[in-house]
């Protein structure tokens, strides 16, 4: 039987600890506010409902095929966590009308994060290796894991994007040395990525 409390208790905090998508949410929130960030939010959580939807549906399959694509992946991630961090620090010099012309709140910027976002990858896997198929292969059970991962990402991507609206006056006022921060600790996702 799988044991919901457990799972939930794993996919909580895995959506809410810092990862790329947490800390672009913030970032976006800080610079757009929610309502300037929905494009990226709605894709990439649809993306990561996809995502985790496969990693159910060809769990069996993509643990034969996964230990050849994960250095693929972790390097293309990773580069493109390097670049998110780029964009960071270059907007921390930028009034914000200039930094919400680079196109950082859309929809194929989500998508394109969770494609290479490791992390979502390495969630879904272990989701649905670890708490249902070892119990059931049953449709149900991999819809139901996917919309609980959904629901509790969606929940962390609005609580980081509020965040960062939270603090967007703070970060107005120290936007570069914040963005630095940021964009380090973007950085630091990627170097663990790979290593």
């Amino acid at each position: 039987m799988i044991d919901f409390p457990a799972m939930i208790l794993y996919l909580a905090a895995t959506a809410f600890t810092p990862g790329p998508n947490n800390l672009m949410c913030m970032y976006l929130g800080a610079n757009y506010g929610l309502k300037g960030s929905r494009k990226f939010i709605v894709a990439s959580m649809g993306s990561v409902f996809v995502k985790a939807l496969l990693c159910g549906l060809l769990n069996v399959a993509l643990a034969a095929v996964i230990p050849s694509v994960v250095p693929v992946l972790k390097w293309a991630g990773a580069a493109y966590m390097l670049y998110l961090a780029w964009t960071m620090l270059k907007s921390g010099t930028k009034k914000e009308e200039a930094a919400e012309k680079q196109g950082e709140s859309t929809y194929s910027a989500g998508i394109l994060l969770q494609i290479l976002n490791m992390k979502s990858w390495v969630s879904a896997l272990s989701l649905f290796s670890v708490y249902v198929v070892p119990y059931t292969t049953a449709l149900w059970a991999i819809v139901t894991g996917a919309g609980i991962m959904l629901a509790l990402l969606i929940a962390a991507s609005l609580s980081w994007c509020l965040f960062g609206r939270a603090i967007k006056n703070v970060y107005n006022q120290y936007k570069l040395p914040l963005s630095i921060v940021m964009a380090l600790s973007l950085v630091y996702c990627a170097v663990t990525a790979v290593l």
